[in-house]
């Protein structure tokens, strides 16, 4: 039985795929098929395809995993978002992708991505979900650098990669989110290497939880699963911090010494306790220049819409100032050219800017915190968003 039975509910959810498509999906599944008694016609239309019969059987005990995940998986991307970044990972691993065919859906050529030259991209899929991922809103936590590692990184290899999964699976065992050794093919690490930093999406089985469905037939079920999370770790190979996202706080001091494992052979890589965020620049006399972004490739405008600072005086106060919709805080800006009242501002706690890449017409919002932590809108934006990051000291380096 699979970790987690994701299928179809019900035989619409199946009328996404052309026939021809899905027949020739379950066709490399000849023992699932002999096991549900399910025959498949040569030539597959909706009519003579036993779509309650394939139904019942997606949502069986019995489902076989990899079927599992490709239908679950392709109905998931099947959009013109999620196809987008199918192309790009295929471009990235070489993987072929299917000739343009007016009669195919976007969850069609998904499948058909994944199911050419079977079972060789198998898991293409699942890596692209995991990249949808890293283009969700989210917030990082940065950890510093001990010192300058950078002489001594060494790109993951698969055997590092495979040590590092086994010690988080016996994490995730010893917090109670795989029940046996057996599930700790549930635990991925999977990775994207860029030039200058190197990403990794760690994918792990959730709380378990119980439901109760129907199925085709009309029967009431209860259905038991632990359901998908994602977390993300990525090191910069050029200031060589990490950063990070967790969906639980108590994974980020196991991340800290898995990947310094992972990526420098030692414990100890990187401190949590360093201010990496750091908001001062705002308090300069002239922080509007900061906002000029002629020097950042790919940064067309960056400008403040929400800030939050504490002033002076007898009783210390909090002053938030926000920007009206569709303005920012540098229109009609009284403290020009700063950004806080001259001589009377202690510090800022936190900061909401608002920018655009060259290449969208979409704007984004990028919160700061003081401390150690960036909330990004696109995670896929912070190539470019770190450039300007680093260059006006909102982000420390420690090397």
């Amino acid at each position: 039985m699979a970790l987690t039975r994701r299928c179809f509910s019900s035989a619409q959810g199946l009328r996404l795929l052309c026939p021809q498509v899905l027949r020739d999906t379950l066709a490399l599944f000849p023992d699932f098929l002999a096991h549900q008694k399910i025959k498949l016609p040569e030539a597959a239309t909706s009519d003579n395809l036993d779509y309650p019969s394939i139904c019942a059987a997606l949502i069986s005990a019995n489902v076989d995993e990899d079927l599992d995940n490709l239908l679950h998986l392709a109905c998931l991307l099947g959009n013109s978002k999620g196809w987008s970044m199918i192309e790009r990972q295929a471009t990235a691993v070489g993987c072929p992708l299917p000739p343009p065919d007016h009669c195919h859906g976007y969850v069609d050529m998904a499948l058909l991505t994944a199911t050419t030259d079977w079972p060789r991209h198998k898991d293409i899929l699942t890596h692209v979900n995991a990249r949808t991922r890293v283009h969700a809103r989210s917030s990082y936590d940065y950890l510093a650098p001990t010192r300058d590692h950078r002489a001594v990184y060494q790109t993951p290899t698969d055997g590092l990669l495979n040590r590092t999964r086994e010690e988080l699976t016996r994490h995730f065992t010893s917090e109670g989110l795989a029940s046996d050794r057996q599930q700790s093919k549930a635990t991925e690490i999977i990775p994207y290497d860029f030039e200058n930093e190197i990403w990794f999406m760690i994918r792990y089985p959730g709380k378990r939880m119980r439901y109760s469905g129907c199925n085709t037939e009309g029967d009431w079920k209860a259905f038991v699963f632990n359901p998908e999370q994602y977390d993300a770790v990525v090191y910069n190979k050029v200031y060589a911090d990490l950063r990070m996202n967790t969906r639980r706080k108590r994974e980020r001091t196991k991340y800290r010494i898995a990947f310094s494992r992972l990526l420098f052979q030692h414990d100890h890589a990187f401190q949590d306790d360093a201010i990496v965020v750091n908001l001062e620049p705002i308090l300069d006399k002239r922080a509007t220049e900061l906002f000029d972004c002629d020097d950042i490739p790919g940064l067309a405008s960056v400008a403040p819409v929400e800030l939050c600072y504490e002033l002076f005086g007898l009783d210390s106060r909090m002053r938030t100032d926000k920007a009206a919709e569709g303005r920012t805080l540098l229109d009609g800006n009284e403290f020009h050219p700063g950004l806080t009242p001259p001589g009377m501002t202690i510090g800022v706690r936190h900061a909401v800017l608002e920018y655009r890449l060259k290449d969208s017409q979409r704007s984004g919002k990028l919160r700061l915190r003081r401390g150690n932590c960036v909330s990004y809108e696109r995670d896929g934006d912070s190539l470019v968003l770190e450039n300007w990051l680093r260059r006006r000291k909102f982000v420390r380096s420690y090397i």
